[in-house]
């Protein structure tokens, strides 16, 4: 009690009232910061399942049954239609509205609007979802304090759309990553390739990709290549140019001398006699080395993919996970641990093909992560001819995000803009057309247009964004999809994003729409 009197004695009544003084702006502050992060002023929409009826809303619509969620949903049929509802009160920010719609496929137009908010309309377009749900979102800026919710289509004969299960929240829904992977620009231009905006003017590819808004590059890196290229040497170069244009790099690791995805996984020729301890000592050394010459001349890569569509493993036999997933989490370890060795900063991302096979994802993700393999990101390989629908993708990317709790790309996507090649040799791609995308650069960009929408709509904003593959891969003597033979042709040039005259195509506009 004496000690505690002695402290007390020395106290005064000027220290006292600074005390006071104190407490006081503290408790004041509490109540400011209180102020601050109390949750924004966000109206219900009104009957956001019309159910069972229009009340709510101002609109030339019906009800009819069969919605999303419950039993009845809004549809356009005939005509040019808009349903509207105003909400008042709001405070300003950025706000998302989130719809499900489904149609018939043919409408000439629809979309979802947010309008009246002091700002521009923004606008999402419904996408083609050939009688499947789909949920769609577009943000806006808020600043006089209410927004015109806008479901508008434009219709013919028996087409039509619906809309149902309208949210209205929060946050802005926007894409950080507009890429394209132009593995093979470096040889193109080594071998003629010239390429031009829009108007024909010519110019560094890399620019004018840049100039439409893309913000990441993605490039292959082979072991050994036959053709010369694809490894280190170019990378480091490209690597310089993509940094001189602020364009972030993810390096895409095949493990191979040549192509690797689900149909083969091809050791290179330098490692096919390792046991499996130096097979993984070489991965870390390869990786490692790469990543290190990358660091050393200031490009660090911002993402590095530990292989390459790696459903079925990569590295075969040692690694492939047709029976155990064992040998290729003891790979992945060892590629995940040379990333972080050389640059804790960059992230790790795992690649899987067949975008809208949920239960493959699952079965694949469930495996490695047992084993306790770490990673960053999932990346995603969506070609609309091959991997389902659109719902199909939603399906798997909204599951594949709420279950493993990662940010996913897009990582490769593409879409012919004509049936017809420009070297005679024959393309992959030349009856797959998809109902409502046409081959032509209007369908080319409509079908990006709708994979990003896709993407945007990923719960809790997990869908960073979307790449074009191999975007800069015209029609060029030399330049063909065969490294082991120089003269073969190139059978990917019609879904470029360069036409037939080296000219920008209108997909390319979408990277400055996030």
């Amino acid at each position: 009690m004496k000690i505690l009197g002695d402290l007390i004695q020395p106290i005064n009544k000027r220290t006292i009232f600074v005390v006071l003084l104190l407490l006081a702006l503290a408790i004041g502050g509490y109540f400011v910061i209180k102020e601050i992060l109390r949750p924004k002023t966000v109206p219900s929409v009104l009957n956001p399942g019309f159910e069972p009826d229009l009340s709510g809303w101002v609109s030339a619509g019906k009800v009819e049954a069969d919605g999303h969620f419950g039993t009845s949903c809004l549809t356009h049929g005939a005509g040019k239609l808009e349903t509207t509802q105003t909400l008042t009160q709001v405070s300003n920010g950025w706000y998302t509205l989130k719809v499900w719609v489904n149609s018939s496929g043919k409408q000439n137009q629809a979309y979802i609007a947010l309008k009246d908010c002091s700002g521009e309309e923004t606008r999402t377009a419904v996408p083609i979802s050939r009688n499947d749900w789909l949920q769609i979102v577009v943000s806006v800026k808020i600043t006089n304090q209410q927004c015109t919710i806008s479901l508008y289509s434009d219709n013919e004969g028996e087409a039509w759309v619906n809309f149902d299960d309208i949210e209205f929240v929060p946050g802005c829904a926007a894409l950080s990553v507009m890429g394209a992977d132009i593995s093979s620009l470096k040889k193109s231009e080594d071998k003629g390739g010239v390429y031009a905006d829009e108007n024909g003017g010519q110019g560094d590819a890399l620019k004018i990709l840049h100039d439409h808004g893309l913000n990441y590059a993605r490039i292959r890196v082979w072991v050994n290549s036959p053709d010369g290229y694809h490894g280190k040497a170019q990378l480091l170069e490209m690597a310089k140019r993509l940094k001189a244009q602020n364009i972030k790099l993810l390096v895409d690791f095949h493990y191979a001398d040549s192509w690797a995805d689900p149909g083969k996984q091809p050791k290179p020729a330098a490692w096919e006699n390792l046991d499996f301890e130096d097979l993984k000592k070489a991965l870390y050394t390869h990786t490692f080395d790469t990543c290190n010459s990358l660091k050393e001349q200031g490009t660090l890569p911002d993402i590095v993919q530990i292989g390459n569509e790696i459903n079925n493993g990569m590295l075969w036999p040692d690694g492939k996970n047709d029976k155990s997933f064992d040998n290729l989490a003891a790979l992945l370890k060892e590629g995940y641990r040379a990333v972080k060795d050389c640059s804790p900063d960059t992230l790790v991302m795992l690649q899987l093909a067949e975008g809208g096979d949920n239960k493959m994802f699952q079965w694949w993700f469930d495996s490695i992560i047992a084993l306790d393999v770490p990673f960053d990101l999932i990346g995603v390989s969506y070609y609309p001819y091959w991997h389902g629908t659109l719902a199909d993708l939603q399906n798997n990317l909204n599951d594949i995000a709420v279950r493993y709790e990662k940010d996913i790309i897009i990582v490769e996507t593409a879409y012919a803009f004509t049936p017809d090649d420009n070297d005679n040799y024959e393309n992959i791609i030349r009856f797959q057309e998809q109902p409502g995308y046409p081959f032509t650069p209007e369908g080319q960009a409509k079908i990006l247009a709708d994979i990003m929408t896709i993407t945007r709509a990923i719960p809790n904003g997990r869908g960073l964004g979307v790449f074009w593959w191999d975007a800069t891969w015209t029609a060029v003597p030399g330049n063909g999809w065969d490294p082991f033979r120089p003269s073969s042709g190139n059978n990917w040039e019609n879904q470029a994003l360069f036409d037939f005259q080296n000219r920008a195509l209108p997909a390319m506009k979408l990277f400055a729409k996030p």
